[in-house]
């Protein structure tokens, strides 16, 4: 297998590749190939795909061999374990900012011949196994500052229970017959973790003889080296083969193919997002690591970073010697004593490393916290253009009303604005920060840690950065920079105060009202904006004492203008204030003032009283202050579209909003970094919103004219819808993962709470409609969002069933992993009891699954979809299979005659899209529809269905099965034994 020797000071000898690969056809690379004399080769045989050889104009080997992470080792001084930018974007950019590869999509090894499908035989002839590895830097004190890449790092097979479910298959790909194997986890794999990739002799070939190694894969594991500088790749790829050996040797079979890919770990970018304390350990080791690298740098500019490593090994051994009196200081250059005197300040630093790094919390690291908010209007719901719409005629009984309507004379409606961290690139005078932006990584972090180490001015460190000197966001730096502050849009659908209030806010002595018993985040999904909160925000404000908070997703707001009624305020449904320049300039006056009131509270003067800790009384008052400062620096106040909108061909356009159309930017193939990090965006902004609403200043209740928080301690509830389902389901994972809210637990008192969550709370329940997981192939198998988006790949020569697809959907999907549910699932189903998730049978939109009905030419895809959604959450509820309804979420069904306790899983009929239920029926119960009779889907009772369970959810109570609506609205899914192929035997 491998051989691996540790060095003394920070580095493994193998780290990189060593040796310069220069171009082919200059200085010592020149004719790298290997000169093949055997004229003997069996041609008759079929082989994989698979030219390891860096050097070879053929170079070709599968898209997530941990090779490709490497290679930048010796392409220069910079070198971050990204694989180097190759070729046409956008997956040029996307190699060059990842971390690992997916830890849920499938992949396609590929043979130049048509294979017997019968031999392709998961756990018997194709291998999908998990590894252990040793940090590269094991036994030195940054162990946690370099990923375990290179295969050398391998310390053994992982246990039993680490070995991951996986389906093997012969697929068609590239217009041939069976001439790839697919490789498609049933589960998510682990984050950071190594696996190999093994494929034995047994599978055979079409002819029925058995596979070979490929004749490259071969020569470079086995033949004489044609270039020296191949010897690390040669190390590998044998290493690899002796390794697979090992394994399948016992059975008989050989090896025909042996490799390893790393898994991302890019979750951590939103988790040390929202709890950065346990990143802390590694981000110190960073610190000091690089610090030495650096010093290293210094002294040897010219040489490239596995050299540079080799030379900080070199260094060490020669400080060790010089200590010993080996050798003396004329035994060295003047570079070596330089940089062993630069090594010295650099390790002088690392006492002090780990107040910097904790000094960062909440200045350069995000943490979710209370934002700025202002309210500028309230108003009676009924005021609404879209609910005056469903006013009765005079004299109308009021058992007659509609619902709705009923339901918002008891609602009043609180407009304003929030302050939000923005990590997008905002738009620029073009829109092009819009659609070419992406997360970067954290400079002021570095800039802050290097002044309080090294001084003003001052750099003593650099974090690893890749090829072109990006510092790239993902699991192994997962800090991102933040680009501005956006002040944008919020509404509040709360129950009346003082008249008119709805009997749900009965306190329990039954003669006194609650402003409120909860307060709901309500999420919307995907083109549409927050005013889609309008109808179930109403209903639910009314009938479960709910205040519903709603914002836009980012890129999105009200937008558009209303066919029916030209000039009408925008929005996805009429009747809410834009935020528009005359109310930017209102809401800068409302914060001056309210600034200055509390100024004025304070005695005139904040610092003296709010730089000590102040006491309860000036607490919030001194918050205000810092707040309304806050929000006034904002950098961008308005609709979060920014006034842009897709031209058609995913270019940003300034128009005026009547002309905008919202979220069109926000899914973006041709940019797969933007399209990542607006997902994360928006987990991001959940975050800091949840931080805020219970100490929104909404109401004046004491008559000083200033709002009071009213929801201060209220339990805080969540509600996603499609996209917002997508989002929110991370989001609501993250908050209530312990290692978000504590940071350890006394023998004594118990959990400890993590002061970075102070301000974000536990939800009390979480409720997803019509969402799903895996959003690469979740989008590939949706019938109404997929047309648009693979013709426009097709346009581009991408087309399905090509390796150019299969390719750049398995990078997306690397990118995305780390803000996908299925990455999150398992621990939000683990996190409580008070979980709803609900599916509309036959969705055109988020489809059920695409493991047994993939849409078109779709490959299967297990973990697409709500299903397995729900089937993870099942497992992380404790479950063994979702379709049996017992351990884990229970299953509310057609024929379903009774209560079923939380977790639950929905199932709504959505036969007849037109009067049954329908992906917007939760939003929006009668919506225009032309496939429909009378041009409209009337789906209102499964709107009173979900509204009713979603009520029952936010309240803690069993979801019932009954009364008539619901019963009625109940539908049958036909796939739910087939989650996950549960159904199968592994």
């Amino acid at each position: 297998m491998f051989k691996k020797t540790l060095i003394s000071l920070a580095v493994a000898s193998s780290l990189g590749l060593t040796g310069c690969f220069d171009s082919a056809s200059s200085g010592k690379n020149a004719n790298p190939d290997y000169q093949i004399e055997d004229t003997t080769i069996d041609k008759s045989l079929v082989r994989p795909i698979f030219d390891p050889n860096p050097l070879s104009q053929n170079f070709s080997v599968p898209t997530h061999f941990d090779l490709l992470l490497l290679l930048g080792a010796t392409l220069g001084a910079n070198h971050d374990f990204t694989a180097p930018a190759s070729g046409p974007e956008p997956v040029s950019s996307a190699l060059d900012s990842l971390s690992g590869f997916s830890t849920t999509s499938a992949f396609n090894v590929r043979f130049d011949g048509e294979l017997n499908a019968d031999s392709v035989i998961a756990g018997q002839t194709v291998f999908l196994i998990a590894l252990e590895t040793d940090s590269p830097l094991k036994g030195t004190p940054a162990e946690l500052a370099l990923p375990a890449v290179n295969p050398a790092d391998i310390a053994g097979l992982a246990p039993d229970a680490n070995q991951p479910k996986f389906r093997a298959e012969a697929v068609n790909v590239d217009n041939g017959v069976n001439n790839a194997i697919r490789i498609t986890p049933l589960e998510p794999l682990e984050e950071g973790r190594k696996y190999l990739v093994l494929v034995g002799n047994g599978v055979k070939g079409a002819n029925g003889k058995s596979v070979d190694q490929s004749v490259q894969g071969r020569a470079i594991a086995e033949g004489a080296l044609g270039n020296a500088a191949l010897a690390n790749v040669k190390a590998i790829v044998s290493g690899l083969n002796d390794l697979g050996t090992s394994i399948i040797g016992v059975s008989g079979q050989e090896v025909a193919l042996s490799y390893t890919f790393t898994t991302n770990s890019d979750s951590d970018v939103l988790r040390a997002m929202a709890a950065p304390i346990p990143y802390l350990t590694a981000l110190g080791q960073k610190v000091g690591f690089t610090a030495q690298l650096k010093a290293v740098r210094d002294n040897f500019p010219d040489l490239n970073f596995s050299e540079l490593t080799a030379k900080l090994a070199d260094l060490g051994e020669k400080a060790t010697q010089l200590e010993a009196g080996a050798i003396t200081p004329a035994d060295l250059t003047a570079e070596e004593l330089n940089a062993l005197t630069d090594l010295g300040a650099a390790s002088a630093i690392a006492e002090n490393i780990p107040a910097a790094v904790q000094a960062q919390i909440g200045t350069t690291l995000h943490v979710a916290q209370p934002r700025p908010f202002v309210k500028l209007s309230d108003k009676p719901a009924t005021d609404l253009l879209t609910i005056q719409s469903l006013a009765p005629a005079d004299g109308t009984p009021v058992n007659e009303w509609n619902p709705i309507y009923a339901a918002a004379t008891q609602v009043t409606v609180s407009q304003g604005a929030v302050t939000l961290p923005y990590y997008q690139h905002l738009p620029g005078e073009s829109g092009d920060g819009i659609t070419d932006g992406f997360w970067t990584g954290n400079t002021d972090l570095e800039d802050s840690l290097n002044t309080i180490l090294a001084g003003e001015g001052q750099e003593i460190f650099k974090f690893l950065r890749d090829a072109d000197g990006s510092l790239n966001v993902n699991g192994n730096f997962p800090f991102p920079q933040l680009q501005g502050t956006t002040t944008v849009p919020v509404v509040v659908f709360r129950p009346n105060v003082g008249a008119n209030q709805p009997d749900a806010c009965l306190k329990p002595d039954e003669t006194t009202y609650a402003p409120a018993k909860g307060v709901t985040i309500l999420q919307h999904g995907i083109t549409v904006d927050r005013s889609a909160a309008m109808l179930p925000a109403i209903s639910l404000a009314a009938s479960t004492c709910q205040a519903v908070v709603a914002i836009d997703q980012p890129l999105h707001g009200l937008a558009g203008d209303n066919e029916d009624i030209p000039g009408i305020q925008p929005g996805t449904l009429i009747g809410l204030d834009t935020l528009d320049d005359a109310a930017t300039t209102e809401l800068k006056t409302k914060a001056e003032q309210i600034q200055a009131a509390y100024v004025g509270a304070l005695g005139g003067d904040p610092s003296a009283v709010c730089g000590e800790p102040p006491t309860q009384e000036a607490q919030y008052a001194c918050l205000q202050v810092d707040l309304m400062g806050k929000l006034l620096s904002s950098d961008y106040f308005g609709e979060r579209h920014f006034n842009f909108t897709n031209d058609g061909n995913l270019n940003a356009v300034s128009a005026p909003i009547e002309d905008v159309s919202s979220g069109s930017l926000f899914i973006n193939p041709l940019n797969m970094l933007n399209s990542r990090d607006n997902l994360r965006q928006g987990v991001i902004d959940l975050l800091n919103l949840s931080s805020t609403v219970q100490l929104m200043p909404i109401l004046d209740v004491d008559d000083n004219k200033l709002d009071d928080p009213i929801f201060a301690d209220l339990p805080v509830n969540f509600v996603g819808h499609s996209l917002g389902g997508i989002s929110g389901s991370v989001y609501a994972s993250l908050a209530n993962d312990p290692a978000t809210q504590f940071i350890g637990v006394d023998p004594e008192t118990g959990p400890i709470s993590s002061p970075t969550a102070e301000y974000l709370p536990e939800l009390n329940s979480v409720v997803l409609h019509d969402t799903g997981g895996q959003v690469t192939r979740l989008i590939e198998n949706s019938p109404s969002i997929s047309p648009a988006i693979l013709g426009g790949l097709a346009s581009k020569g991408v087309a399905q069933g090509t390796s150019d697809f299969e390719n750049f959907f398995y990078i997306f999907q690397s990118l995305l992993d780390g803000g996908d549910p299925v990455t999150f699932a398992n621990e939000l189903g683990a996190f409580g009891d008070s979980l709803l998730i609900t599916e509309v049978v036959g969705d055109s939109t988020v489809p059920n699954e695409a493991n047994v009905n993939p849409l078109d030419s779709a490959y299967s895809a297990p973990l697409a979809g709500t299903e397995p959604l729900m089937a993870l959450l099942d497992i992380g509820a404790g479950g063994a299979t979702l379709a049996d309804g017992a351990e884990g979420l229970g299953i509310m069904e057609l024929g379903a005659d009774s209560g079923v306790q939380m977790p639950v899983a929905t199932f709504f009929d959505g036969t007849n899209p037109c009067s049954d239920a329908n992906h917007g029926t939760f939003v929006a119960p009668v919506a225009p529809n032309a496939q429909c009779p009378g041009g409209f889907a009337d789906t209102s009772i499964a709107f009173s269905a979900m509204v009713r369970q979603t009520g029952a959810a936010l309240s803690g109570l069993t979801i019932q099965a009954t009364p008539e609506d619901i019963a009625a609205s109940l539908g049958d899914s036909t796939t739910l034994e087939n989650a996950l192929d549960q159904d199968q035997s592994q």
